[in-house]
């Protein structure tokens, strides 16, 4: 999943998302902050009749927002009445994707008014269903007045063809270079949090850092990382009457979020020093990423149990300030309490190898996809909805809540948070400020918000510096990740590609695990060995070769020759 700018930026007002990485496409360079620019917000007069419920679907089973409220001074009550729609939200913690699925074939007219997915898959599958507007369809028919059919990034749009064959979904967190003529940045502040940013990383407790003597330049290294868990641990440290944890790694979705910022730091790439298409788990740096987590547990510095935990778990240990060192998606740093985080930036491996950071030239389609319903008993309500909520009165409501209580303008126009909105966003999933995350544009948010200050504390510029330092790594070498960008058809639901992906996934999974505790060296080489002759059994050469012609095409297309800067 790739979002173009602070992945999720938090300093934004996009707080507590799961797994993304956010680099972005083309950066402005503004010169003095602007009004927030003006569009027009079709349905934001008053309604006056009772409000109609729909039924919204997500995906995303940690999605939390709270329970809709009508009541007068909320983000949703003021929504509603702008709208004249309320929200019953029906969010599966587990098996998301088949529930959709089975709804989909249903004969059953239960299906939901809205749906906003994850993953590039649901989506194609809700088009070829048949069961979802495409969207300048639909806004033509319903608010031919939406300012959506005249200020929709032309640039994104023409991305979301690409994939769905049409515009079939609003996409969250998006940002892009017609996103920018519309609302161009506030400060020079967000062209460098748009270069540099990526939420996959490592953090460190300075306070801890401390206490153990140590230096953030001893952990610049492999193996000064190694010996400073390894001291950690030997001091046998407390906090609060609990002991220090060296390393917290990203629990259950360690394989996609811990191992995926190894993976970069040590310099793994998707395509060869050829420019071939290689899959990133065959890439001997792939490799390296999954020994130094079998080192970790070898030493000691985490425990199994950490491998099967979950966020809310991990965030537990932050609050407690009992890590020492976390590596994973810094999204769940809880900035927006804590103030003692640092990073050191790239670990750089012991092998000599360069870390890697993958930018994107071309926009992507934004990380969670809302899609309308052709099966609504108010298509009218909803498309002003839609337009209302994409608007700048709707998205300014949706996170920083009401002026006067939640934020303040100054007299260019520039939003901050007063202390009441500062802990209404901390508790969002009790008011609903910045919950909304479907309809978060970044380049909104850069536009209306002035560059953070120390006044923040936890938060503000501790978060840009931790979630910036990789990318400011100066051994860093950065690729253009857009010609890896694939047709909207290539995995095609219950195509081949598709069947072998997700088999080469599943395998994955469980045997990195296997790779991570193994009892030794010896097995750990043995299950390696193991590794590559299953991948190569599950058809990973197949699925290269079929990625390596669109990798060729795209290239040629763009014109952008990216080769492997390792192995």
């Amino acid at each position: 999943m790739k979002l173009k700018v602070f992945s999720i930026l938090m300093l934004a007002g996009a707080v507590a998302l799961s797994g993304c990485s956010a680099n972005n496409a083309g950066s402005g360079s503004p010169s003095e902050p602007a009004e927030p620019a003006k569009t027009e917000t079709p349905g934001a007069g008053e309604t006056s009749a009772a409000p109609v419920d729909l039924n919204w679907f997500a995906t995303a089973g940690f999605w939390n927002p709270p329970q809709w409220t009508t009541e007068p001074g909320t983000v949703m009550g003021e929504q509603t009445k702008k709208t004249g729609l309320t929200f019953t939200f029906n969010i599966p913690a587990q098996d998301a994707d088949t529930k959709l699925n089975l709804m989909m074939v249903s004969s059953s007219d239960a299906f939901p008014d809205v749906i906003s997915t994850l993953g590039p898959d649901m989506g194609k599958k809700l088009v070829e269903s048949g069961k979802i507007w495409e969207l300048e369809e639909f806004l033509t028919k319903y608010d031919p007045e939406s300012h959506l059919l005249k200020d929709f990034p032309a640039d994104v749009k023409e991305q979301m063809v690409k994939h769905y064959g049409g515009w079939y979904a609003i996409g969250s967190h998006m940002v892009s270079d017609e996103a920018r003529k519309l609302y161009p940045p506030s400060s020079e502040y967000y062209a460098d949090v748009a270069k540099y940013s990526e939420n996959k990383g490592v953090l460190v407790n300075a306070n801890i850092l401390k206490e153990a003597g140590l230096e953030l330049s001893d952990l610049r290294t492999e193996d000064g990382v190694l010996a400073a868990l390894q001291k950690v641990k030997d001091m046998n440290l407390t906090v609060n009457g609990q002991s220090v944890i060296p390393l917290q790694i990203h629990g259950k979705n360690y394989h996609g979020e811990t191992l995926q910022f190894l993976q970069r730091s040590f310099g793994a790439m998707p395509i060869d020093k050829d420019g071939k298409f290689r899959n990133i788990y065959m890439s001997p740096e792939n490799k390296h990423a999954i020994q130094f987590l079998f080192k970790a547990a070898q030493g000691g510095y985490f425990d199994a149990g950490q491998m099967t935990i979950d966020d809310a778990a991990i965030e537990a240990n932050f609050l407690a300030e009992r890590v020492f060192m976390f590596i994973g998606n810094t999204a769940r740093g809880k900035f927006d309490s804590l103030d003692y985080w640092v990073s050191p930036g790239a670990i750089l491996s012991n092998e000599g190898t360069k870390p890697v950071f993958p930018f994107w030239s071309e926009p992507g389609r934004g990380w969670m996809q809302t899609h309308i319903s052709k099966s609504t008993k108010e298509p009218e309500k909803l498309a002003k909805w839609l337009s209302y909520v994409t608007s700048a009165e709707g998205m300014t409501l949706s996170h920083f809540g009401i002026e006067g209580v939640h934020y303040t303008k100054d007299d260019k126009g520039l939003i901050t948070r007063t202390d009441e909105g500062i802990q209404a966003q901390k508790d969002s999933s009790k008011t609903g400020v910045d919950i909304l995350w479907q309809f978060a544009n970044m380049a909104f948010l850069e536009h209306v918000q002035p560059a953070p200050t120390k006044r923040e504390g936890a938060g503000g510029l501790i978060e840009m510096e931790a979630k910036t330092a990789f990318g400011r790594s100066p051994d860093v070498v950065r690729y253009d990740a857009s010609v890896l960008n694939l047709p909207g058809d290539f995995f095609a639901p219950g195509g081949k590609n598709v069947q072998i992906r997700e088999e080469i996934q599943q395998f994955y999974v469980a045997h990195v695990a296997k790779m991570v505790l193994a009892k030794d060296e010896a097995t750990f080489n043995a299950l390696y060995n193991e590794f590559v002759a299953k991948m190569k059994q599950l058809k990973v050469d197949e699925l290269d070769a079929a990625h390596d012609a669109e990798l060729q095409k795209k290239s040629k297309e763009m014109g952008v020759t990216v080769k492997g800067v390792n192995s």
